[in-house]
Parts: structure tokens; C-alpha cells; sequence
């Protein structure tokens, strides 16, 4: 089956710019441009209107042209093209809103980080009271380490409220070698 005219779901804008000409007379160099098409297809496009010879090249009334063209808009051809369009742009404003809806992942995260407990941080996390260090060597690395501190954190909060609370008292926690 052969590709439908990217003009098709246009018609309605290219009949409104042909009303405005200042002149009653369309060539296809001037169609070509409105219908953003080839020569060729904006001769065929043209042919069954074309009441004049200008040298070589046809011209058509304007206005026949116009009821030509809403011919085209009001055919079945047309009416599916617009149908299916329509259809692509629901399925794919659908599958954005989704992209938005769905956070983007910023690390690529092991089953182990899951049950991430604080106890376990990985190496070059630290949290002590008032203060949360972590030292890395690259970004990606970075990024993993905050995922550990965050997955841990939300699977025991109360531990961490206490580990990281201003009470001079409490221990420090840290997978660096420093207590």
C-alpha cells in the first residue's frame, strides 16, 4: 500500500491559503509550494483543473481548484488518512505521558540493593551525627552509593534517625575504616 500525502491532514490550511492569493490564478509551482510537494505531484494534483495554457504550463482557476481540493478533504481517502493520524498522535501522547509518569533510572540497581540495610553500606559511605559523607571515584559510582544510603534509609528510617540524630552519644557508622 502505498504512503498516504503528508498533505492529506493539511488540506484545510492549504484551501484557506489559496483563498487568500491576490490573484485567480494557481500554476503548480505555487501549488508545490502550499502542498510542500514535488513538481510531479503537484502536477497531478493540478491537471484536473487546469483550464489555461501560460507557455508551457497550465494554470487553473482558483476557485475550481479550492472545490477540487475540498473534493479531496471530503473523499474516504482523506477522512481515513485524518483517522489514522489522529489514532498515532492519541498513541503516542499516551505513551509520553507514561515516559512522564515513570521516573527515569539514573543507576542501574543490583536485587541486593533492595534490602540494603545500614549496617552494610557499601564502602565510602558514612553517617554520623548531623552528617552524611560519601566518597567515590566516579559518577556512576556516586550514584550507586546514593542509591545503597537511600534504599537503606527507607528500609529502617528510625535506625537512621538515631545514627544520624544531633546526640553526641551516639556511634559513628562508617565502611571507610573510620569509627
Amino acid at each position: 500500500m502505498p504512503d498516504k500525502p503528508t498533505w492529506y491532514g493539511r488540506l484545510d490550511q492549504v484551501i484557506a491559503e489559496l483563498s487568500n492569493l491576490p490573484w485567480p490564478w494557481v500554476d503548480r509551482e505555487t501549488l508545490q509550494s502550499l502542498l510542500r510537494v514535488g513538481p510531479r505531484r503537484a502536477q497531478q494534483v493540478l491537471r484536473p483543473c487546469v483550464t489555461r495554457q501560460v507557455g508551457a504550463n497550465g494554470v487553473a482557476e482558483r476557485e475550481e481548484l479550492i472545490a477540487h481540493l475540498r473534493r479531496l478533504a471530503a473523499g474516504d481517502e482523506v477522512h481515513y488518512e485524518r483517522r489514522r493520524r489522529q489514532r498515532l498522535a492519541q498513541v503516542l501522547e499516551g505513551l509520553r505521558q507514561a515516559a512522564l509518569a515513570q521516573p527515569k533510572v539514573l543507576v542501574e540497581a543490583p536485587a541486593t540493593v533492595l534490602n540494603q540495610e545500614l549496617a552494610n553500606l557499601p564502602e565510602g559511605v558514612s553517617i554520623s551525627p548531623g552528617a552524611i559523607s560519601i566518597t567515590f571515584s566516579s559518577p556512576n559510582e556516586a550514584l550507586q552509593r546514593l542509591l545503597s544510603l537511600a534504599m537503606a534509609i527507607g528500609n529502617d528510617f528510625s535506625e537512621f534517625e538515631r545514627m544520624a540524630g544531633d546526640d553526641a552519644t551516639h556511634e559513628v557508622v562508617s565502611t571507610t575504616g573510620v569509627a
